[in-house]
C-alpha cells in the first residue's frame, strides 16, 4: 500500500480531537461575546448597573472605589460671565414687601365704615351672640336703577362668618362703578387680602365670570343669581384656623380643597420681658 494512502486515513481519535478543539473554539468565542455584552450592560451610565449589582450584594467595600476625601471650604461668591445682561443678574422683587400695622374694629365700627363718603348709611343688628351688617346702595338714574347691597354675619364681638356682596348690573353706564364699590366695600369693611388676590378678584368681578377659588385664608364664590346675567353675588366665607399648637392637623372634609403639599406651621410663644430675681 502507498504511503500517500495511509496518511490520508482519519482514525475516529482523530474525529474526536478536531472535535473537541471546535467545541472549545466555539466556547472560548461564546464566552467572550457575552463577556462583552454583560460589560456593556454594566458599564452603560457610568456604570449604574455595575454599581447597583455591587451594593446589592454587599461588596462596596471591594469592588467599588473609595470615596475621594472632600474639603469642606469658605464659600466664595464666584462673579458671573461677562456674557449676561446686567438686568438678568440683578435682584430684585415683584412686589415690595409692606408690613401694615393692621387697626382692630369692632363689628359695629367696621359696619359704620361701610358708609363713610357714600350717600346711605349701614344699618348694624346684634343679638345675644351673633350679628349682622346690612348697606344698600343706588347707582344711576335709571328707572330701575343699578345697585350694590352688602350683607355681613359674625357672631360677638367680632368674628365674621360671612361677607355677601350682591351686584345689579342693570344700566351699563354703571357698571364700572359698581364694580370698583364692591371692592371698595371688602377694603373699607377691614377683610385683609394681598394686592394678587385683589387683582385677581377684581377682574372676574369686571368680566363678570363666575369662579370658585380657596385663596389665602378665604373662600371666594362669584355666580350669577338665578340664571340672571345682570344679578351676581359675591361671596367670601373665612377659613378661619380650628388647631391648636402641637395638635396634628385633621383631614379636610372636602376632597377637593385638601392641600397638595404638607406644610408645617410652627408655634411661637409670646413671652415677657423676664423679671429679675431677687437678691438672696
Amino acid at each position: 500500500m502507498p504511503k500517500e494512502a495511509e496518511a490520508n486515513i482519519v482514525t475516529p481519535a482523530d474525529q474526536r480531537r478536531k472535535q473537541r478543539s471546535a467545541a472549545i473554539v466555539f466556547g472560548v468565542f461564546l464566552v467572550v461575546v457575552l463577556a462583552a455584552l454583560a460589560a456593556t450592560v454594566l458599564l452603560v451610565n457610568d456604570g449604574r448597573n455595575y454599581k447597583r449589582m455591587v451594593r446589592e450584594f454587599g461588596l462596596e467595600e471591594y469592588l467599588l472605589p473609595a470615596p475621594r476625601d472632600l474639603r469642606v471650604d469658605r464659600q466664595r461668591q464666584v462673579r458671573p460671565a461677562g456674557r449676561y445682561p446686567s438686568w438678568l443678574l440683578r435682584a430684585r422683587l415683584e412686589r415690595k414687601a409692606v408690613f401694615e400695622n393692621s387697626v382692630s374694629f369692632s363689628s359695629e365700627e367696621r359696619c359704620d365704615r361701610l358708609g363713610e363718603e357714600r350717600n346711605a348709611a349701614p344699618e348694624f343688628r346684634s343679638t345675644k351672640d351673633d350679628w349682622e351688617c346690612l348697606f344698600f346702595e343706588s347707582f344711576g338714574t335709571a328707572t330701575e336703577p343699578a345697585s350694590i347691597f352688602v350683607q355681613a354675619r359674625g357672631s360677638l364681638p367680632d368674628t365674621l362668618h360671612s361677607f355677601r356682596v350682591k351686584l345689579s348690573l342693570i344700566d351699563p353706564l354703571v357698571e364700572r362703578a359698581i364694580a370698583d364699590e364692591a371692592m371698595a366695600t371688602i377694603n373699607r369693611f377691614g377683610i385683609p387680602m394681598t394686592a394678587e388676590t385683589r387683582s385677581y378678584l377684581e377682574d372676574k368681578i369686571s368680566r363678570r365670570e363666575d369662579f370658585t377659588s380657596v385663596l389665602e385664608n378665604y373662600r371666594l364664590t362669584f355666580t350669577r343669581e338665578m340664571m340672571d346675567d345682570r344679578r351676581h353675588n359675591l361671596l367670601i366665607l373665612p377659613r378661619p384656623p380650628k388647631i391648636a399648637c402641637g395638635e396634628p392637623a385633621l383631614p379636610s372634609p372636602d376632597k377637593w380643597f385638601r392641600p397638595i403639599h404638607r406644610m408645617p406651621i410652627g408655634c411661637l410663644a409670646l413671652t415677657g420681658p423676664s423679671k429679675a430675681l431677687p437678691a438672696s
